[in-house]
């Protein structure tokens, strides 16, 4: 069988490679079929691939944000061609029963073992769970040849403020805790792994063929096996990959000194944390499982080590008030945060958050595309400010760090190639 994967596109969407696809093909390659993945984010044409390809099966894979255009592509390509049409990704694991009004069949979860059976037995209809793979190192390798890798190893800035030539791996998948604005928190699938040595070969695949100077590592956390995460720096030194500069995402409470200079050693030069706020009270009705003295502790012993630390903030968690924004201003500032990245709470579907608000978004009425984590124009689910009050301090604090994590010679670049972008951000400061 022939089945194209398609990765569909908004106007604001996210410039990082689709590891996900690229899994699903080799998987389905392994299995005997054919497989072309479709990349509108790289500016492919849907029709014109279509029609060169002539497949049998479409999938499409998308997130929330991307979901109005997923369903466009689905009705098009079933009025007019006729094709069995497949869902999966983030958001019609969530919304399975709205997914499949547009599709033949919804697949759930990581679809890289069951998809390919579905496929071989013919049986592509209604909403189908997953089967996981209980070993990651069993899965080929992703086929990163169908993805326009030099696109995206430009486009990225995984290392906050700096533009290497970058592209991701990655090497775990879940996660261990159930932040509630997570689509992690509900879901049930183990914490699985690939091998250190796995994660050498690729890394060594990406430096051979695409000659990178970066690796971002896509993992939800790392460091959650620490004798693993250990294996995988002295694997990178080993090999002569400590060239590369890299960072990734550690939870506060997994920190530890000796952890931070062997991964000084291998290359990293920079840790994201999801700090999210500076009020204890938000941090527990996030469900953190970390206290605002972790997250100190944590950047403390960051730059101690001569790292930089990247620290994601949410405003408009249900209860947030002016002070507790306050709260998060003043520890951006005392943790001297390197570069502060500030999200508007977005209850996406699937979390833990979205079914505690799920009525009243669907009163207000509210579209998918809305559903960015940067649109402060998405549903409001703090109830103790206005929306027009919460809105004016996310975009004044935003402003505020946009303002600390570029030197002007990068703000002047960044403004030539995006000036509204830069007219926008400046009308907030005033």
């Amino acid at each position: 069988m022939k089945i194209a994967l398609i990765n569909p596109s908004v106007p604001r969407s996210l410039k990082k490679e689709n590891l996900g696809l690229a899994y699903l093909s080799a998987t389905l390659q392994a299995d005997g079929h054919q497989a072309r993945i479709i990349d509108e984010i790289a500016g492919q044409n849907v029709e014109d691939h279509l029609d060169d390809f002539r497949p049998d099966i479409v999938g499409i894979s998308f997130m929330t944000m991307y979901a109005l255009r997923a369903y466009e592509l689905a009705e098009r390509i079933k009025k007019e061609r006729g094709l069995t049409v497949v869902m999966g990704g983030a958001h019609p694991t969530a919304m399975p029963e709205e997914a499949i009004q547009y599709g033949d069949c919804v697949i759930r979860g990581e679809a890289e073992w069951t998809f390919p059976k579905a496929v071989t037995s013919g049986k592509l209809e209604g909403i189908v769970d997953i089967e996981v793979p209980p070993d990651l190192d069993s899965l080929p390798e992703p086929r990163r040849d169908q993805l326009d890798l030099d696109l995206y190893a430009s486009a990225g800035e995984e290392i906050a403020g700096f533009s290497y030539r970058t592209l991701g791996i990655i090497t775990s998948r879940g996660c261990p805790f159930e932040c509630n604005y997570c689509i992690n928190s509900k879901r049930e699938t183990k914490l699985r792994f690939h091998s250190p040595e796995r994660v050498v070969h690729e890394i060594k695949y990406l430096v051979d063929r695409h000659h990178i100077e970066s690796i971002a590592f896509y993992d939800e956390l790392m460091a959650t096996d620490i004798d693993r995460f250990r294996a995988i720096c002295e694997a990178m030194i080993e090999n002569g990959l400590d060239r590369l500069k890299w960072e990734c995402q550690i939870h506060a409470r997994r920190i530890r000194p000796d952890v931070l200079q062997l991964m000084k050693r291998a290359g990293c030069v920079q840790i994201t944390i999801g700090f999210e706020s500076g009020s204890e009270r938000m941090l527990e009705r996030m469900v953190k499982h970390a206290s605002v003295e972790d997250n100190m502790r944590a950047a403390r012993l960051i730059h101690e080590a001569g790292l930089r630390v990247r620290g994601c903030f949410i405003i408009g968690t249900p209860g947030e008030t002016p002070e507790d924004i306050e709260l998060t201003r003043k520890f951006i500032r005392d943790a001297k945060i390197d570069f502060a990245s500030i999200h508007y709470l977005t209850p996406y579907p699937g979390t833990a958050l979205f079914d505690e608000f799920a009525d009243q978004i669907r009163e207000a009425g509210i579209t998918w595309d809305k559903f960015t984590a940067g649109d402060p124009d998405t549903f409001n689910c703090n109830p103790a400010m206005s929306p027009e009050q919460q809105k004016r301090l996310f975009l004044k604090l935003s402003a505020r760090q946009a303002f600390r994590n570029y030197t002007w010679p990068e703000m002047v670049k960044r403004a030539i190639r995006n000036p509204r972008h830069a007219f926008h951000v400046v009308s907030n400061m005033i």
